[in-house]
C-alpha cells in the first residue's frame, strides 16, 4: 500500500473513532466549546498514534529487505559519525573482520542502493549515511 493511501486510511480511522466518541459526549456535555477542544485533542491524539504505529511497521518492513551485513555496515558508519571519526573501507574491513572483496562488495551494494555515500578528503574516501541510510537506523 502507497503511503498517500495508508495516511488516507490513517485519517479516515481517526475520524471515524473521533465521531463516536463526539456522539458519546455529545449526550453528556451537549454542544459546548469543551465538547469541541476534547474532540480536536482526541482526534489529533489518534491521528499521532495510528501514524506512529504506520511508521514503526513501515521501518521494521525496510529492516526485513536489508541484509543484516549490510545493517552491520550502516551501524559501524553510524558509530563513527556519532563519535566524530570518519572512516573507510579499510576501517569497516577491520571493524567488522571481513575480507577487502567482501568489504567493497557490500559498500557498493550501500552506495547502489543509496544509503551511504562517498566523502573525499584530500587523496582519501570516507564512508557517511545518507538521509536515507540515516532513516533506516532512527
Amino acid at each position: 500500500m502507497d503511503n498517500k493511501k495508508s495516511t488516507l486510511l490513517i485519517l479516515l480511522g481517526a475520524f471515524i473513532t473521533t465521531e463516536l466518541i463526539d456522539d458519546f459526549f455529545d449526550h453528556i456535555l451537549g454542544n459546548s466549546i469543551l465538547h469541541s477542544a476534547i474532540q480536536l485533542v482526541l482526534f489529533l491524539g489518534l491521528f499521532f498514534m495510528a501514524t506512529k504505529i504506520f511508521l514503526n511497521y513501515h521501518k521494521k518492513q525496510i529492516t526485513k529487505l536489508i541484509p543484516e551485513e549490510l545493517l552491520k555496515i550502516l551501524t559501524e558508519i553510524k558509530k563513527s559519525e556519532q563519535k566524530g571519526i570518519l572512516t573507510n573501507q579499510v576501517k569497516i574491513q577491520k571493524q567488522l573482520n571481513i575480507t577487502k572483496p567482501t568489504a567493497k562488495k557490500r559498500i557498493d551494494n550501500l552506495l547502489e542502493l543509496k544509503y551511504i555515500t562517498f566523502q573525499t578528503k584530500g587523496n582519501n574516501k570516507y564512508l557517511t549515511l545518507t538521509e536515507i541510510g540515516h532513516s533506516i537506523l532512527k
